[in-house]
């Protein structure tokens, strides 16, 4: 189980770095912010260090309209310890899957005639 997890982690993060090397994702500016050193030999001391945006604004797609399947269903697809944060609104009950939501961060939803969003 762990072996598969972690081929499956690797994997994720190969794609992902596919992804974003492909999708033509525009990343912001780098920007330089200076610090002043603590240090008591040397307080005028300045240091300069880059901020690097990894992923620019709207990079990760959330989920708008989620599709779900039967508990049949759901049973033979998902990993019977798999991970998911469930929500119940007037008698509607949902679940989603933790690591779907690893790879989009948020789901907007309708549970129970309200609007909701899920997020990891």
């Amino acid at each position: 189980m762990h072996k598969v997890v972690g081929i499956g982690l690797i994997a994720l993060l190969i794609g992902y770095v596919l992804w974003i090397a492909t999708a033509g994702t525009s990343f912001a500016p780098q920007e330089t912010v200076v610090v002043n050193s603590n240090s008591a030999r040397n307080a005028t001391e300045e240091k300069s260090l880059d901020i690097v945006t990894l992923l620019g604004f709207d990079a990760i797609p959330s989920i708008q309209e989620p599709r779900f399947v039967d508990q049949n269903t759901a049973n033979e697809t998902y990993d019977p310890y798999e991970l998911v944060l469930g929500v119940e609104i007037n008698g509607d009950a949902r679940a989603y899957s933790v690591p779907l939501l690893s790879r989009h961060e948020i789901v907007n939803d309708v549970v129970g005639g309200k609007p909701i969003a899920v997020t990891w």
